[in-house]
């Protein structure tokens, strides 16, 4: 039974550990995927296709990777498993024409209820627990489902061409299904594989035991996991220290939100969420170096001949920090993220509902505080509001260099704005003080995008045809 206040579920083993300051939910973490970057190495060096065969490195990773979710969730890891079970009954027994969307739903509802099983027991807590396993573990079987689908029940012509690509035609095995979901590697944090790409990555067919002469010697992955580690122990210490000088918290407190001036809340807001990204760089740039090391995301070669390992890199730190496009900005967060959505909702819903159901989708996915509906309604409000200030107000700046650079420059503070306005309120969940933040704010993120929408929508609107020829005369 779980009480209120005692969540976390996990091994007691490294409990003399929490001297060092940490708790026990996150050295377990650290512990385990530490271990799976070690066995990673060893698994790709001794436990390779050439050296074992494909069955055994399907029971590897499915055994050590239950090991390491009991580990560090305990008996929670029952929901990996029966979720796991019951979806690939309906994959098996489900009506063929229906049986995608029936995961889909089955999925998203056994996550929906242990996100509110989680919010009812730990509140307001950071504790870890099963959700965020299931969260990937949801990514992994409806993609299954919806790839299948597009493999054995539609005609090519009907798919689009990354659909051709991820399509799945045969069913697969219990020990590759299970295989896949608890990958050692990939189980804890993700970032979330793609089944075909998972399993070339098992058979040794992705091009990861091959130089580009297709000769033996493979490329090597120790330098991008040696990358990775470092990005993610920068980040590690960003996210340590910054709550010592600009807390989260203060942007709650009434000094700041009614003893400052609108300046300085939004300088605040600019620095603090910002510097939170930290912990997410942490996790991901963590999780992609383990990935690596068993050679999980190997994507081929640049023009150098450098062996890319991207395959699963979840963020693109640089190109979001210097971002002048609230496009490119959502583009190169939590990037695997973006994929799955947009596999099994936005190209598969009618384009005017794309958008909204896409974000919708998304904030179910997170959970049930109020501030991931504030922050993907937000989204999706000022995505559309962007559109048409590109698609309106860009071709009066392209006719020279200098109005270019202009627009560019208002765009990427715009964008540094909108950004960390809207994620204050993954930072911050409750309703009430996302939205008196927001209100001491004067809600101008929101107002600017409706005034947008409104104005190209309703008061100005423009027709494309005057729209290309602006285009066409700045080019």
């Amino acid at each position: 039974m779980v009480h209120r206040g005692e969540f976390y579920m996990g091994s007691g083993l490294l409990q003399p550990l929490t001297v060092i300051g940490l708790p026990l939910d996150q050295i377990n973490f650290l512990v385990c995927q530490l271990t799976a970057l070690f066995l990673g190495f060893y698994f790709r060096k001794n436990w390779s296709p050439q050296k074992i065969s494909v069955v055994h490195r399907h029971a590897l990773e499915m055994a050590v990777g239950f090991l390491l979710t009991f580990f560090c969730f305990g008996y929670q890891v029952i929901h990996v498993v029966l979720m796991g079970w019951l979806c690939y009954a309906l994959i098996l027994h489900a009506p063929r024409d229906k049986f995608h969307v029936l995961v889909f739903i089955f999925g998203m509802g056994y996550l929906c209820i242990m996100h509110i099983y989680r919010q009812y027991y730990d509140y307001g807590g950071y504790s870890l627990d099963i959700t965020g396993p299931l969260m990937i573990l949801t990514q992994k079987v409806t993609s299954i489902a919806f790839a299948m689908h597009d493999g054995m029940q539609k005609k090519d012509q009907d798919l689009n061409p990354d659909q051709k690509i991820m399509k799945i035609k045969t069913t697969p095995t219990v020990l590759e299904y299970f295989s896949y979901l608890f990958s050692f590697h990939n189980v804890m944090v993700g970032p979330t594989v793609f089944f075909n790409d998972y399993i070339k990555f098992i058979e040794g067919s992705d091009g990861s035991y091959q130089s580009p002469d297709k000769t033996p010697t493979e490329p090597n992955p120790e330098a991008a996991v040696r990358e990775k580690l470092v990005v993610a122990a920068i980040s590690g210490a960003v996210m340590v220290l910054s709550p010592l000088f600009i807390p989260v918290n203060y942007m709650t407190d009434e000094e700041f939100l009614y003893g400052t001036n609108w300046v300085y809340r939004n300088m605040y807001v600019l620095i603090c969420v910002s510097l939170v990204r930290g912990k997410y760089y942490c996790a991901w740039k963590l999780g992609e170096a383990v990935n690596n090391a068993a050679g999980l995301g190997f994507n081929g070669y640049d023009d150098k001949g450098n062996a890319k390992w991207d395959l699963l890199n979840n963020v693109k730190i640089y190109e979001l920090e210097v971002s002048n496009s609230l496009k490119v900005n959502i583009d190169c967060w939590n990037i695997t993220t973006l994929v799955w959505l947009r596999r099994v909702i936005y190209d598969r819903v009618p384009p005017k509902y794309r958008t909204v159901s896409t974000f919708m989708v998304s904030a179910l996915w997170h959970g049930f505080y109020p501030g991931y509906y504030i922050c993907f309604t937000g989204a999706a409000l000022c995505t559309v509001a962007a559109r048409l200030m590109r698609r309106n107000v860009r071709p009066y700046f392209l006719d020279s260099p200098d109005k270019k650079a202009v627009y560019d420059a208002g765009t990427f503070f715009y964008t540094r704005f909108t950004n960390v306005y809207l994620a204050s309120n993954f930072c911050l969940l409750e309703l009430v003080p996302c939205l008196t933040l927001l209100w001491s704010l004067f809600f101008w993120i929101h107002l600017s995008a409706i005034g947008v929408i409104v104005y190209f929508t309703y008061l100005h609107p423009k027709k494309k045809s005057d729209t290309k020829e602006r285009t066409e005369k700045s080019q």
